[in-house]
């Protein structure tokens, strides 16, 4: 149905994020991303979540300036702290029964890269 106007890369491996680009019927490529994912000291979950899709699309549209990078970064928060991704089993319901009952927020930040189209776009919704 959609096609691109530039070649299109994934910086993730996320099932949920490669299926979304395939209900659009979008042609890309999935490269994921490596990067360090601690939050700094006092920073805030949308700051995070920006920051890290931020630095998710500028490392692999620096490895390839002619293709439009997406990338996107998920974060559960309660009373501003921040989740990581569970390690383990025991590690997730430990965090499903911290959250349970108790209202949290679930906020994804999202960046489009492009090198040779000058585009560097980030945002967040909560």
């Amino acid at each position: 149905m959609f096609t691109s106007c530039c070649p299109l890369i994934l910086a993730s491996a996320s099932p949920r994020r490669i299926e979304y680009l395939a209900q659009l019927g979008l042609k890309y490529q999935i490269i994921p991303a490596s990067i360090d994912e601690t939050p700094e000291p006092g920073e805030l979950p949308q700051q995070f979540s920006r920051r890290m899709a931020a630095a998710k699309a500028k490392q692999v549209a620096d490895d390839h300036p002619d293709s439009c990078v997406i990338a996107a970064d998920t974060v559960v928060a309660l009373d501003h702290h921040i989740f990581g991704k569970p390690r383990d089993t025991r590690e997730a319901l430990a965090m499903l029964m911290s959250l349970q009952g108790r209202t949290h927020a679930v906020t994804t930040g999202f960046a489009l890269f492009s090198r040779n189209r000058n585009i560097e776009e980030v945002a967040s919704v909560t």
